[in-house]
């Protein structure tokens, strides 16, 4: 099985620059514009179902694709355990403003005050992946989902990262990216969550929320202060 992973459209959060996180904005214009280019170069594809994130902005580009592939919409799939990370009282932030080094670390695993770290994140989309996968295996699927979660996609495809090599995936807006799911790693086949070793001691756990004199670290040290 093939599947083609795009993010979504563009929406007035992402030309601010602003951290999406689990908000929930419509494409503008230029989403899609996008939507509608990109959904060209599907066309040849055969794609046999289309499986997007809950948000309206991944719902829209998907719906845009359907149309241009004569697709019947009403069969998109909502995948609702890929809906974006939440990043508590990041979601909205200039990204300009935030260690996202940090925040995406898998290692680090640091999370915000009321939000997911990235391994909260991982658990669910990995393990519903793993599923939707056993269940479609014959199928060639396109899946459409916000930014934040083509890390954890491209880590489903790929395997877990190294330390220190968990950060240099990007991805831009409507853009293809193919995978093959005959190559999806035996560790991410047999993925546990509960088999994760958490650190004893709790004072020194990356995953723990950080304070708010972290975060104004955080925003000081990326300010040069």
């Amino acid at each position: 099985m093939k599947a083609y992973v795009v993010l979504s459209g563009q929406t007035d959060l992402d030309a601010q620059g602003r951290l999406t996180g689990k908000n929930d904005p419509p494409l503008n214009d230029t989403g899609k514009a996008q939507a509608e280019e990109l959904a060209q170069g599907l066309q040849s594809k055969g794609i046999d179902m289309i499986l997007a994130s809950p948000h309206i902005r991944t719902m829209e580009t998907a719906e845009i694709i359907a149309d241009v592939l004569g697709f019947d919409k009403s069969k998109i799939t909502k995948g609702l355990k890929l809906v974006g990370r939440d990043f508590g009282e990041f979601n909205d932030k200039p990204i300009s403003e935030i260690d996202m080094f940090a925040l995406s670390s898998w290692f680090r695993n640091a999370a915000t005050p009321g939000g997911e770290t990235i391994k909260d994140t991982g658990n669910r989309v990995i393990s519903y992946m793993n599923n939707m996968v056993k269940i479609f295996r014959t199928k060639t699927m396109l899946l459409v989902i916000p930014g934040q979660i083509f890390k954890v996609m491209y880590w489903f495809f790929n395997g877990l990262p190294e330390q220190g090599k968990e950060h240099v995936i990007d991805a831009d807006n409507c853009n293809i990216y193919e995978f093959e799911t005959d190559d999806i790693p035996q560790e991410i086949k047999d993925y546990d969550s509960a088999a994760i070793p958490e650190p004893a001691d709790t004072s020194n756990d990356p995953g723990r929320l950080l304070s708010q004199s972290e975060i104004d670290a955080l925003f000081a040290e990326l300010a040069g202060g």
